[in-house]
Protein backbone atom coordinates (compact mmCIF):
# COMPACT_ATOMS: atom_id res chain seq x y z
CA UNK A 1 0.00 0.00 0.00
CA UNK A 2 1.60 3.64 -0.75
CA UNK A 3 2.51 6.13 1.58
CA UNK A 4 0.59 8.54 2.16
CA UNK A 5 2.06 11.83 1.64
CA UNK A 6 1.95 12.85 5.40
CA UNK A 7 3.70 9.62 6.01
CA UNK A 8 6.25 9.83 3.79
CA UNK A 9 7.56 13.53 5.28
CA UNK A 10 7.12 11.76 8.72
CA UNK A 11 9.78 8.89 7.82
CA UNK A 12 11.62 11.05 6.51
CA UNK A 13 11.67 13.32 9.63
CA UNK A 14 12.26 10.65 11.48
CA UNK A 15 15.69 9.46 9.28
CA UNK A 16 16.88 12.82 9.07
CA UNK A 17 17.05 12.97 13.21
CA UNK A 18 18.56 9.56 13.71
CA UNK A 19 21.21 10.15 11.28
CA UNK A 20 21.41 13.54 13.16
CA UNK A 21 21.84 11.56 16.60
CA UNK A 22 24.77 8.51 15.12
CA UNK A 23 26.93 11.81 13.72
CA UNK A 24 26.20 13.86 17.13
CA UNK A 25 27.34 10.46 18.97
CA UNK A 26 30.46 10.00 16.22
CA UNK A 27 31.68 13.10 15.65
CA UNK A 28 30.35 16.01 17.93
CA UNK A 29 27.76 19.03 17.23
CA UNK A 30 30.35 21.13 15.60
CA UNK A 31 31.46 18.75 12.63
CA UNK A 32 27.56 18.36 11.47
CA UNK A 33 26.47 19.87 8.67
CA UNK A 34 23.82 19.67 6.48
CA UNK A 35 24.82 18.42 3.52
CA UNK A 36 26.76 15.12 5.46
CA UNK A 37 23.13 14.93 7.37
CA UNK A 38 21.55 14.65 4.45
CA UNK A 39 24.29 12.46 2.81
CA UNK A 40 23.85 9.97 5.79
CA UNK A 41 20.41 9.98 5.89
CA UNK A 42 20.05 9.40 2.54
CA UNK A 43 17.44 12.31 1.88
CA UNK A 44 18.29 15.04 -0.54
CA UNK A 45 18.90 18.73 1.45
CA UNK A 46 15.21 20.16 -0.14
CA UNK A 47 13.75 16.90 1.92
CA UNK A 48 15.25 19.00 5.41
CA UNK A 49 14.28 22.05 4.08
CA UNK A 50 10.39 20.57 3.81
CA UNK A 51 11.09 18.97 7.38
CA UNK A 52 12.88 22.06 9.22
CA UNK A 53 13.54 25.62 8.67
CA UNK A 54 17.01 25.15 9.51
CA UNK A 55 19.73 23.11 11.35
CA UNK A 56 19.09 24.33 14.60
CA UNK A 57 15.56 23.38 14.47
CA UNK A 58 16.48 20.07 14.01
CA UNK A 59 18.54 20.18 16.86
CA UNK A 60 16.31 21.23 19.03
CA UNK A 61 14.01 18.52 18.08
CA UNK A 62 16.97 16.27 18.43
CA UNK A 63 17.85 17.29 22.01
CA UNK A 64 13.77 16.82 22.97
CA UNK A 65 13.90 13.61 21.74
CA UNK A 66 17.10 12.37 23.58
CA UNK A 67 15.64 13.12 26.54
CA UNK A 68 12.31 12.21 26.50
CA UNK A 69 13.52 8.97 25.42
CA UNK A 70 15.95 8.51 28.41
CA UNK A 71 13.42 9.79 31.02
CA UNK A 72 11.17 7.11 29.92
CA UNK A 73 13.74 4.37 30.70
CA UNK A 74 14.60 6.09 33.98
CA UNK A 75 10.58 5.95 34.53
CA UNK A 76 10.38 2.18 33.46
CA UNK A 77 13.23 1.33 35.89
CA UNK A 78 10.30 3.14 38.94
CA UNK A 79 8.14 1.07 37.50
CA UNK A 80 9.99 -2.17 37.70
CA UNK A 81 11.37 -1.33 41.38
CA UNK A 82 10.59 -3.83 43.69
CA UNK A 83 10.20 -3.44 47.02
CA UNK A 84 10.25 -0.42 49.78
CA UNK A 85 13.90 0.12 48.93
CA UNK A 86 13.55 3.30 47.69
CA UNK A 87 17.17 4.17 48.13
CA UNK A 88 18.10 1.26 45.99
CA UNK A 89 16.13 2.94 43.04
CA UNK A 90 17.36 6.75 43.80
CA UNK A 91 20.92 5.11 43.34
CA UNK A 92 19.97 3.96 40.17
CA UNK A 93 18.41 6.77 38.73
CA UNK A 94 21.74 8.53 40.26
CA UNK A 95 24.09 6.70 38.62
CA UNK A 96 21.96 6.30 35.43
CA UNK A 97 21.51 10.21 34.99
CA UNK A 98 25.27 10.60 35.80
CA UNK A 99 26.54 7.81 32.79
CA UNK A 100 23.76 10.38 30.60
CA UNK A 101 25.76 13.16 32.12
CA UNK A 102 29.18 12.35 31.26
CA UNK A 103 28.47 12.53 27.16
CA UNK A 104 29.71 15.00 26.17
CA UNK A 105 28.12 15.88 23.25
CA UNK A 106 24.57 16.02 24.54
CA UNK A 107 25.96 19.05 27.23
CA UNK A 108 27.18 20.84 24.02
CA UNK A 109 24.48 20.28 22.31
CA UNK A 110 22.67 21.79 25.35
CA UNK A 111 24.82 24.92 25.39
CA UNK A 112 25.36 25.54 21.65
CA UNK A 113 21.05 25.75 21.76
CA UNK A 114 20.94 27.63 24.49
CA UNK A 115 23.30 30.75 23.22
CA UNK A 116 21.49 30.20 20.03
CA UNK A 117 18.26 31.22 22.13
CA UNK A 118 19.78 34.33 23.55
CA UNK A 119 20.87 35.63 19.94
CA UNK A 120 17.93 34.98 18.01
CA UNK A 121 14.53 35.67 19.13
CA UNK A 122 12.08 33.42 17.25
CA UNK A 123 14.48 30.24 17.89
CA UNK A 124 14.45 31.12 22.01
CA UNK A 125 10.35 30.69 21.95
CA UNK A 126 10.76 27.34 20.13
CA UNK A 127 13.86 26.27 22.35
CA UNK A 128 11.14 27.23 25.29
CA UNK A 129 8.55 25.19 24.45
CA UNK A 130 11.11 22.31 23.87
CA UNK A 131 12.73 23.01 27.53
CA UNK A 132 9.19 23.08 29.12
CA UNK A 133 8.71 19.59 27.36
CA UNK A 134 11.70 18.53 29.03
CA UNK A 135 10.71 19.68 32.03
CA UNK A 136 7.15 18.08 32.27
CA UNK A 137 8.92 14.50 31.60
CA UNK A 138 10.92 14.97 34.41
CA UNK A 139 8.08 15.84 36.95
CA UNK A 140 6.45 13.05 35.59
CA UNK A 141 9.32 10.95 36.85
CA UNK A 142 9.52 12.40 40.42
CA UNK A 143 5.32 11.94 40.16
CA UNK A 144 5.96 8.19 39.34
CA UNK A 145 8.73 8.03 42.24
CA UNK A 146 5.96 9.81 44.58
CA UNK A 147 3.38 7.25 43.60
CA UNK A 148 5.33 4.31 43.86
CA UNK A 149 7.01 5.00 47.20
CA UNK A 150 3.98 6.96 48.80
CA UNK A 151 6.32 10.45 48.85
CA UNK A 152 4.98 13.32 50.35
CA UNK A 153 7.77 15.71 48.27
CA UNK A 154 9.48 18.93 49.16
CA UNK A 155 8.03 20.44 46.31
CA UNK A 156 5.51 19.90 43.43
CA UNK A 157 6.73 17.34 41.13
CA UNK A 158 6.81 19.83 38.05
CA UNK A 159 9.20 22.23 40.32
CA UNK A 160 11.28 19.43 41.24
CA UNK A 161 11.17 18.40 37.71
CA UNK A 162 12.95 21.56 36.86
CA UNK A 163 15.43 21.42 39.54
CA UNK A 164 16.65 17.96 38.63
CA UNK A 165 17.14 19.11 34.75
CA UNK A 166 18.72 22.01 36.06
CA UNK A 167 20.96 20.00 38.46
CA UNK A 168 22.00 17.37 35.84
CA UNK A 169 22.60 19.69 32.87
CA UNK A 170 24.61 21.63 34.82
CA UNK A 171 26.43 18.44 35.61
CA UNK A 172 26.99 17.34 32.26
CA UNK A 173 28.00 21.31 31.71
CA UNK A 174 30.34 21.65 34.30
CA UNK A 175 32.37 18.03 33.55
CA UNK A 176 34.60 16.70 36.00
CA UNK A 177 35.81 19.53 38.76
CA UNK A 178 38.56 18.51 41.39
CA UNK A 179 37.35 18.77 44.90
CA UNK A 180 33.89 18.03 43.96
CA UNK A 181 31.69 14.82 44.66
CA UNK A 182 30.86 12.69 41.90
CA UNK A 183 27.62 13.74 39.63
CA UNK A 184 26.11 10.45 41.24
CA UNK A 185 26.80 11.58 44.30
CA UNK A 186 25.28 15.22 43.89
CA UNK A 187 22.26 13.42 41.62
CA UNK A 188 21.41 11.48 44.46
CA UNK A 189 21.77 14.18 47.24
CA UNK A 190 18.98 16.28 45.37
CA UNK A 191 16.77 13.10 44.84
CA UNK A 192 17.07 12.62 48.65
CA UNK A 193 16.48 15.94 49.51
CA UNK A 194 13.21 16.19 47.06
CA UNK A 195 12.08 12.76 48.57
CA UNK A 196 12.51 13.72 52.33
CA UNK A 197 14.67 10.26 53.28
CA UNK A 198 17.20 10.07 55.30
CA UNK A 199 21.16 9.08 53.79
CA UNK A 200 22.46 5.80 54.19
Amino acid sequence: MALTRKETQRRTRERLIAAAHALIAEEGVAAMSIRTLCAAAGHSQGAFYSNFASKDDLLVDLMEAYIHEEVAVLRDLVRRSEGTDIEATLRVLSERLAELAAQPQWSLLSVELQLHAHRDAAFAARHRESKASCYRVFGELVEDLTRRFGLSPAMPPLQAGIGLYALWMGLAVQGDVEGALPRERMLLGFFRAMAGVGTS
